[in-house]
């Protein structure tokens, strides 16, 4: 077995770091320039009236999808950052794999079971599906027409039949008629869902409530209340789904009014079991229902607060909060589908995180307490709601960097968010879902997302409170910390995470070694020298497990010996979701990346081939060999080409990527777009840059469009594209050229332009 000398430096005497320059620590090393000087000026751009974005997107991408390349996206009714997202949870005639049904819906089923007010998007792990409401006919309980009979109590038994030739949907809204006969529609607002159900002519309805119902998991402890005199329901349910059950689950309370009132009705609890159902007055039946997850107050609250009027102003209005952030971004000459694509991408982005606040600022905290944001904002701004359902381990890379970029107030409330949770929970969670951590996934994401919003330089946020506590998480110095991760002691004792004392050794030290460039910046960039000189040293801990022999990272044991080289094509046990071609290419520092591996044209001779061996895969159902863009360690590795010298690398397999793992189509996503990471990927691609997180940088890129803006403070910010070659010649900023391959955070956010020119 081979063996290597291990590369364990000491931390920089304190005080030594070097703080001359203000380029973060990632780039210290890798500011070569790769394009010659041009002098051309950016070219003047006749921007058209822009379309509606808002009918650009289509809500069905990435709701199939084979296998692994499932996308696990929901065409529910939404609006930005919403708590409720009501639509269909699906499933086949006897019910459904839940690998497939992690967000309720999978577009190949042929039946479905109700429709639910809260859902996760793009997700790999089933939770929510909560407050399930399912039209019937009258006939189809008791055989008098009466209503429910016992026999009929949950899904298994009302399970009804649909076809996609009878389904349609937008932007802000969900219709199919089912097999009976029964036609709903579906809209929201932030904290309510908005219902109309059109039954056949002749045909008496009905409405079931379960409140047993959710995806992963089950309900319990729910309640409910009928008060036929003035047409309502009310109550509420534990939910605990594949990512809450491990905290206890979430309380969620809901506060129903059918228009027009009820004839008769019913409610069921037997143990775990609850639900209720109504027969409406009349042949169409108009449901409100408001949602909490603080109390029953609430919910009744945020419906009267948001009811705008009928169904259809309704639907205009969660329209029109689609509205705004969508038209933040135009494109010149882009094809329809190139249209639908980048849309749809920004629409996906937009899903998660999920405002858990009232509308009166009220919300409950990690600790399980009811708190309101005026209160717990740290820095004392008073502003700004609480949002949780984080997948960080994903959104880290594309997704956070996208919101600090695009949507700068909300990566405030997030990042404030993340803060909260820590002075409520102890630590800073992995992956926080609903009112606790689920624990899932691994390394310490937030500390890079918080890294990245403090560099990038945004405020009205307890950044000295966010700092402390991602430094003492990354030092061990926190209890309560998600599934106990390994020991920052043994990793600074070995230079690594030991493969024979822990799991994932591999993915754990490189994730936690990207975390601690972000927190050496973050501190570099606070002034904090002593910290940003010992986190410098960690942040290059990924090295130590390099076997030159083999020329991959692999587990390496605390005796300083690798353990026996797996398949490198091999799920292997120190890798988490791939394999060790996979795992290549996740180091913190590109530049001493390709050092190790002997130079630049050599780190790029092998990432070449590490494309061409994905090309020549082609798109599989299983785990791809080869670079997957349907999981998150590589998505960076395309831009690696430009960060070796070799930009037209990078225009080559971006635009494979692009092309290839992206489509107009329910499967038209390589995997679970996991909270709008693959939708974030595809828009920094398709605009010509993509960033570095943890730092102030974006690699340059080439625009998909002949030019694409996006809205600043004050303007807009242009990129061009001159010229259709796959050959780049020179870069312009402003006019001026541009001889090294990134951006600062700066250039970005200020009335500017981009030109890139091909020949």
């Amino acid at each position: 077995m081979a063996q290597a000398t291990p590369i364990l430096a000491s931390p920089r005497r304190r005080g030594s770091f070097n703080a001359r320059s203000s380029v973060p620590l990632l780039w210290l090393s890798a500011c070569a320039a790769v394009w010659e000087p041009i002098n051309e000026k950016a070219p003047a751009i006749h921007w058209p009236d822009a379309p509606d974005a808002v009918s650009d997107v289509n809500v069905f991408v990435g709701t199939g999808g084979p296998g692994y390349r499932v996308g696990s996206s929901t065409p529910a009714a939404t609006t930005p950052f919403g708590l409720v997202k009501l639509g269909p949870d699906s499933a086949l005639d006897w019910g459904g794999i839940g690998a497939q049904h992690c967000s309720g819906y999978f577009y190949d089923d042929t039946h479905i079971d109700g429709f639910s007010h809260l859902h996760l998007h793009g997700t790999g792990v089933p939770d929510y599906g909560n407050i399930l409401v399912m039209p019937l006919l009258a006939s189809d309980g008791a055989a008098d027409g009466s209503g429910l009979d016992a026999t009929m109590r949950g899904p298994d038994q009302w399970r009804t039949g649909f076809s996609h030739d009878n389904e349609a949907a937008a932007v802000g809204y969900y219709a199919v008629t089912l097999d009976n006969g029964v036609l709903a529609e579906l809209t929201a607002s932030p904290r309510a869902g908005f219902h109309r159900y059109t039954f056949p002519a002749g045909e008496p309805g009905m409405l079931v409530f379960d409140l047993e119902h959710v995806l992963g998991g089950g309900g319990s402890e729910g309640e409910v209340t009928v008060d036929a005199g003035a047409g309502t329901l009310s109550g509420s349910m534990l939910s605990s789904g594949s990512f809450t059950d491990g905290y206890g689950g979430f309380r969620v309370y809901f506060y129903a009014v059918v228009e027009g009132g009820f004839t008769e009705w019913g409610s069921w609890a037997e143990g775990a079991d609850v639900g209720a159902w109504v027969i409406p007055n009349g042949q169409t039946a108009d449901l409100r229902v408001g949602v909490s997850l603080v109390s029953l107050a609430g919910a009744e609250a945020n419906l009267e607060a948001e009811d705008v009027g009928d169904f259809e102003a309704q639907v205009d209005a969660a329209q029109a909060l689609w509205r705004t952030p969508l038209s933040q971004f135009e494109l010149l000459d882009a094809t329809t589908e190139e249209r639908v694509l980048f849309y749809t991408s920004a629409y996906h982005l937009l899903q998660m995180p999920t405002n858990q606040t009232d509308l009166d600022g009220n919300y409950i905290g990690f600790d399980r307490a009811a708190h309101n944001t005026a209160d717990t904002d740290q820095d004392g701004t008073g502003t700004g709601d609480f949002y949780s359902d984080m997948s960080l381990w994903d959104t880290y890379r594309t997704a956070n960097p996208a919101y600090i970029l695009f949507y700068p107030d909300y990566a405030r409330d997030f990042a404030q968010s993340l803060v909260t949770m820590s002075l409520q929970g102890t630590a800073l969670p992995r992956w926080p879902a609903a009112s606790g951590e689920s624990g899932c996934m691994l390394g310490n994401p937030a500390d890079i997302v918080l890294a990245e919003t403090a560099i990038k330089g945004i405020t009205g946020w307890d950044e000295d409170a966010g700092f402390e506590s991602a430094v003492a998480l990354a030092l061990g110095e926190l209890t309560g910390t998600p599934d106990d991760p390994p020991s920052p002691a043994d990793l600074e004792r070995y230079g690594y995470l030991p493969s024979d004392l822990y799991g994932a050794s591999v993915a754990w030290t490189q994730e936690v070694a990207w975390a601690d460039n972000a927190i050496a910046n973050w501190a570099g960039h606070r002034g904090d020298l002593d910290t940003a000189a010992h986190f410098a040293w960690r942040s290059r801990f990924w090295r130590n497990q390099w076997d030159p022999t083999e020329r991959f990272f692999h587990g390496r044991r605390s005796d300083g010996t690798f353990d026996e080289m797996p398949g490198e094509f091999a799920w292997a046990e120190e890798y988490v979701e791939g394999d060790a071609w996979q795992y290549l290419w996740l180091a913190a520092q590109p530049a001493e990346l390709a050092e190790v591996m002997g130079g630049e044209e050599a780190a790029r001779t092998r990432l070449t081939e590490f494309f061409a061996g994905a090309k020549a895969e082609g798109l599989i159902v299983g785990p791809a060999a080869y670079y997957w863009h349907g999981n998150e360690p590589d998505l960076h590795a395309a831009f690696l080409f430009t960060m070796w010298g070799d930009p037209d690398g990078t225009l080559l397999w971006q635009r494979w990527i692009e092309d290839e793992r992206y489509a107009n189509a329910p499967d038209g996503l390589a995997g679970n777009d996991d909270a709008g990471t693959l939708g974030a990927w595809y828009m920094f691609s398709a605009l010509g840059f993509y960033p570095l997180s943890g730092t102030d940088l974006y690699i340059i890129a080439v625009p998909r469009y002949a030019a694409a803006r996006f809205a600043v403070e004050g303007g807009w910010f242009t990129v061009a594209r001159e010229g259709d070659g796959g050959h780049i010649v020179g870069v312009e900023l402003n006019g001026v050229p541009v001889t090294r391959p990134y951006l600062h955070h700066a250039e970005l956010t200020a009335n500017g332009s981009l030109v890139v020119h091909l020949e």
